[in-house]
């Protein structure tokens, strides 16, 4: 199976909103996408522009959660975007998805806004990470 087909199926799974073939495809490749996968586990996909990265999307398969795969996926995608020369990484998410809200202040990321039902049954944090300089200079370490 191909990175996209198995995104594409994960997000069937992982979200009521998923994306589709086209839509990650066309991510990837735009040249600015940035993807990280574990094939039969899970993925984080996001973009980079300049110094800033922001991650869209990270999902876990539902029968592999609960086993630091989230986290394994999130600092892989920190690396990444570290090597690409992102000195930021942006994110926002559900105020109610307690267990990612917990996995990236673990991995260091910051609050910096709350979205008011941005969702329109829940509100939309927006966290950020800062490379500091002795994670840029030795890159994120997975």
């Amino acid at each position: 199976m191909d990175v996209v087909e198995f995104i594409a199926r994960s997000e069937a799974v992982c979200f009521s909103n998923g994306w589709t073939a086209d839509d990650i495809r066309a991510e990837l490749e735009s040249g600015c996408g940035v993807c990280c996968t574990e094939e039969g586990i899970g993925y984080a996909i996001g973009r980079i522009s300049f110094d800033e990265a922001e991650l869209h999307r990270i999902a876990v398969l539902p029968e592999k959660r609960r086993s630091g795969a989230g986290e394994r996926l999130l600092r892989h995608f920190l690396d990444e975007c570290g090597k690409k020369g992102a000195v930021k990484v942006f994110l926002e998410v559900r105020s109610k998805n307690l267990s990612a809200v917990r996995l990236y202040e673990r991995c260091g990321f910051m609050r910096i806004a709350v979205r008011k039902n941005y969702y329109g049954d829940d509100d939309a944090v927006v966290y950020a990470f800062t490379f500091s300089d002795d994670v840029k200079n030795d890159q994120f370490r997975v």
